[in-house]
């Protein structure tokens, strides 16, 4: 066969060099075919199969060949099934001479005449360590120059070098796979891990507002009754004070007839002046009507602290919500009062179907947002209107205004450009997620050193399913 040494060693090195050298990962085909080639030249053989095991257990596929119809080469064969099923099973290599052509287990991948029927052929496992990844099998017609056991062991030092680009070729596009792979897993668990606390803190704000919502609610609920009965208690009050200075009227009006009773006239003078009856008279007035007006705007704090609460109201309603903003206002009136002048401009709108808490939620973030947004002194716009089946609510301020860098950030969770202490940067994201949830928009526009004006878009009549809601 190769009788020289030193051919035979330079052969084996040209083949192992075409292994190692070539992009066995990009076009492994054409690779797996030029090795075989090279083998099945070195041998003087006629013509020679490749088959690989895909996966522990499975049957093996053909992957090149060599004077074998191209059909052949995908195909799958059996463990222990023909030559190559048969030396993958064993993991022994396998010496065939003589008149072979009849031997059954050449049939059963590939189907020969009988002018192209193997009368010597060789198969070797490919094996690394004690585990079989393939087989290589190599077959001559020419009866006359048979292999012998000199070339089977000759064959298998080649095949075990060739075994071993294959497997570190496939184990290296497996970690490739791999790393690619759990990059992927790795990018979807960042990406479902920030969702999840995105979530998770959008729904610690919104139960600490439902909570903030309801401790308004109950504060509202306890001081209504003491406010009640004081209510009832200066109108009752007011009517025995009346009484009272009906009858001082009397008094005063008899005073003539005391006039043969100098002492007691004059004792009664002295302690009307020391009293000062006609200065309590006035100011006993002035003090019921002052105290009626503070019991009024406490009525009226208390309504507004149930009004932007509406926990009784968790369901979708119809609801002027001018009267939310109003409500809202007053409850965050002691964040604006020292700040800004507010104007508002409402347009007559008709009721929407929302869910009012929310929506106050929203009103109340935007308008401290706006009061936080003045530096010194300034104005806050709050404007409404409607077109077609829309309303909007516009709370406009005339601060700092937001860097346009910023602007397409602003909804983000934890973005915020408050100081350390000062904003959780959950407010505007919880916030577009309620205007989201009522199927509606909100658009801001800014300019540094002029104002920002946000602007909230809601249907009138929300979609017949509400998911999630």
């Amino acid at each position: 066969m190769l009788s020289d040494k030193v051919t035979k060693l330079s052969w084996v090195y040209q083949l192992y060099r075409l292994g190692q050298t070539s992009n066995l990962r990009d076009r492994p085909k054409q690779v797996l075919r030029a090795i075989l080639e090279h083998i099945v030249e070195g041998f003087g053989a006629n013509s020679g199969t490749l088959a690989l095991i895909e996966e522990d257990n499975q049957p093996l596929t053909i992957v090149a060949g060599i004077d074998i119809p191209e059909h052949v080469i995908g195909s799958k064969i059996e463990l222990g099934s023909g030559i190559l099923g048969l030396v993958a099973e064993t993991g022994q290599a396998l010496l065939l001479n003589g008149d072979i052509s009849n031997d059954a287990r050449f049939k059963v991948t590939v189907v020969r005449d009988k002018s192209s029927r193997p009368r010597s052929a060789m198969c070797w496992p490919l094996k690394i360590e004690d585990r079989v990844i393939g087989a290589l099998s190599i077959n001559r017609k020419d009866a006359a120059e048979s292999y012998t056991d000199v070339d089977l062991e000759n064959g298998g030092v080649v095949v075990n070098l060739i075994t071993v680009v294959i497997e570190n070729t496939r184990l290296h596009r497996d970690q490739e796979r791999r790393i690619a792979m759990l990059s992927k897993m790795n990018d979807e668990v960042r990406s479902v891990n920030k969702r999840l606390e995105d979530a998770q803190n959008q729904l610690l704000q919104s139960e600490k507002m439902a909570s903030i919502g309801q401790l308004a609610a109950g504060v509202a609920h306890e001081i209504n009754n003491p406010v009640g009965y004081i209510n009832s208690n200066l109108g009752t009050l007011q009517k025995y004070l009346r009484d009272l200075f009906d009858m001082l009227a009397a008094y005063e009006q008899a005073e003539p007839l005391l006039a043969e009773h100098a002492e007691v006239l004059r004792n009664i003078g002295a302690l009307k002046e020391k009293l000062d009856i006609a200065y309590l008279k006035e100011d006993v007035t002035a003090l019921m009507s002052e105290s009626q007006e503070g019991i009024s705007r406490v009525k009226k704090i208390v309504q507004d602290l149930k009004d932007f609460s509406h926990v009784d109201e968790a369901e979708w309603q119809w609801t002027d919500i001018r009267k939310g903003l109003d409500s809202t206002l007053n409850i965050v009136w002691n964040e604006i009062k020292y700040k800004a002048e507010v104007i508002k401009v409402y347009d007559d709108l008709p009721e929407v179907e929302c869910l009012p808490s929310q929506l106050n939620q929203v009103f109340m973030n935007l308008l401290v947002n706006a009061a936080h947004a003045i530096e010194d002194k300034g104005i806050i716009f709050i404007r409404s209107g409607h077109e077609n089946d829309w309303v909007w609510v516009e709370i406009a301020d005339s601060g700092k205004g937001i860097p346009p860098e910023n602007l397409n950030r602003i909804f983000d969770p934890f973005f915020t450009t408050k100081p350390v202490g000062q904003g959780t940067g959950l407010g505007l994201s919880l916030s577009y997620s309620i205007i989201q949830k009522h199927h509606g928009r909100i658009n801001v526009s800014s300019e540094v050193g002029v104002g920002t004006i946000f602007r909230v878009y809601l249907p009138i009549k929300q979609p017949e399913k509400k998911a999630d809601q």
